[in-house]
């Protein structure tokens, strides 16, 4: 049984491989039966092929692991380099290496682990971001009571105040104030987070939590 982030990658490097050599039904063994389901027609097969074969890396750097639904789901993410094809950048007119986060979804059939469809999260150099993490007092965020904000963890650190989430939200990344009562040794990156709270009056990347607790499916 796939526990570490080692063997979630394991099994990834096997699709790799698959991919690479260029044989749909090698591929699918590693797809989940969401997957199957999407892509049973030969021109559908064809067209993933092709796609998964564009945006296989030629390096990757593993990031975060989250376990979830009693053990039956799990999420990885990655930072992946591709290498473009040719006709591809200059058609388009993109860089011929591009970087890009990607959170690979896995979910568990039977004993085994199979992949969902994955999601590209685009280049983190690119993001908007805070430019610190000095995130002042509470009396400097407007509270909201129906504002929610949620987003995947990227990173954490304390402060007196409480702990400090760096969230990834959309297209953004976005510091977050969580006060000590609130922390639970489950707020680990790779949770997402939900929130309530307010918005920092000056610094709009920031935000100040009254309420705090992981998202549930």
């Amino acid at each position: 049984m796939a526990e570490t982030i080692q063997d979630f990658t394991k099994i990834y490097d096997s699709y790799l491989a698959a991919v690479k050599n260029g044989d749909y039904r090698e591929v699918s063994a590693f797809l989940s039966g969401e997957m199957l389901e999407e892509i049973k027609a030969p021109e559908d097969q064809e067209e993933f092929l092709l796609m998964a074969k564009y945006m296989a890396p030629v390096s990757y750097e593993t990031g975060s692991l989250a376990i979830s639904d009693g053990g039956r789901k799990a999420e990885v993410g990655l930072l992946i380099t591709v290498e473009l094809p040719e006709e591809v950048w200059k058609e388009q007119d993109l860089p011929p290496v591009q970087r890009a986060e990607v959170l690979l979804r896995f979910v568990k059939e039977g004993s085994q682990w199979k992949m969902g469809p994955p999601l590209i999260l685009g280049d983190p150099d690119q993001r908007a971001r805070p430019e610190n993490l000095d995130m002042g007092s509470q009396a400097d965020y407007e509270y909201r009571p129906n504002l929610e904000l949620s987003g995947a963890i990227l990173s954490l650190e304390k402060q007196e105040a409480g702990t400090v989430f760096l969230l990834r939200v959309v297209d953004e990344e976005i510091a977050a104030m969580v006060p000590a009562a609130m922390i639970s040794s489950e707020f680990v990156p790779g949770r997402v987070l939900v929130l309530r709270g307010g918005v920092h009056t000056t610094e709009k990347l920031k935000f100040w939590a009254g309420e705090a607790s992981l998202y549930q499916e």
